[in-house]
Parts: structure tokens; sequence; C-alpha cells
């Protein structure tokens, strides 16, 4: 059977949710749902936690400044959260976690970000790159202070 696009490409409305801290990381939180639906905070509290348990320790040392992102995608289907850290100085681990009826498991082959998580990763990779990476860029705070707010592009 060849490949054909089933569900046509309708981004989800993301939003900055603030800080998450732990054990010495500050992650920027984001929240991604189809357009109309409520956010259902409570859904993700589970699928966080173990997300955040893949954070290595410690949180900052001379390569990895204790900082990253947390994206949780709202699906129909299932839902997803996407757990990442800057580390190594230039590179990105990132964890998936997915929920469904069975509760929240670590990803499986073939799960993994969306097309519309990227655009955010993109653009957490872009404010890393200007205010960390580059000298006079402001450094972690400038990093932290830079959320993405933005619209999604179909």
């Amino acid at each position: 059977m060849p490949f054909r696009v089933a569900r046509p490409p309708t981004p989800p409305v993301t939003r900055y949710r603030g800080l998450v801290e732990h054990l010495g990381f500050r992650l920027k939180r984001y929240a991604s749902v189809e357009a109309g639906e409520p956010f259902a905070e409570e859904r993700f509290r589970s699928g966080r936690g173990l997300a955040l348990s893949a954070l290595p320790e410690p949180a900052v040392q001379h390569d990895r400044p204790g900082v990253g992102l947390v994206l949780e995608h709202q699906l129909p289907e299932l839902d997803r959260v996407t757990i990442a850290w800057w580390d190594r100085e230039r590179e990105l681990p990132l964890r998936v976690i997915v929920g469904d009826d069975a509760g929240w498991r670590p990803a499986r082959e073939g799960e993994s970000l969306c097309v519309w998580d990227l655009a955010i990763v993109a653009a957490e990779r872009d404010a890393y790159l200007e205010t960390v990476l580059t000298p006079g860029g402001g450094g972690i705070d400038a990093y932290l202070a830079r959320a993405w707010d933005g619209a999604l592009r179909a």
C-alpha cells in the first residue's frame, strides 16, 4: 500500500506554561492541544514525572547548563511528553513518554516527536544558540527569559 496522508495538517495551539524546576534543572514548559480543546493539566502529571526522571544528575556541570524544555502534547489518540536538556555544551538529548489507555510509558520504536513539536525544538535551538553559545548573548538567564509563543503553520 503506498503512503498517503490520513489527516490534513492542522497545527495544534501551543502555549508557553512557565518554568519547571527539578533537581537543579530549569525547563521551559510548553503545552499543545487541538484548537478549541481545553488542555487537561491533570492528565499530564504522571507523564511529566516519568519524563523528569530521565534527567541526568547533577543538573549543572562544566558542560551541562541545567536548562532545557518539556513539551506536553495532548492528542485524541494518545498523549506525549517530551523532555530535552542541553548537554555536552551543544547537544540536546531528549526522551519521549507516551500516554494512552494503558498509562504512561517510554516511547516505543517508531514513536517520537511530531512535526509540530519540531517547530518548538527549532525555536529553542535558535534561542540557545543566540543567548548561550553566542558571546554577549546574555547567557542562561537570557535563554530562560526567551519563550516561544508563536503560531504553528501548516
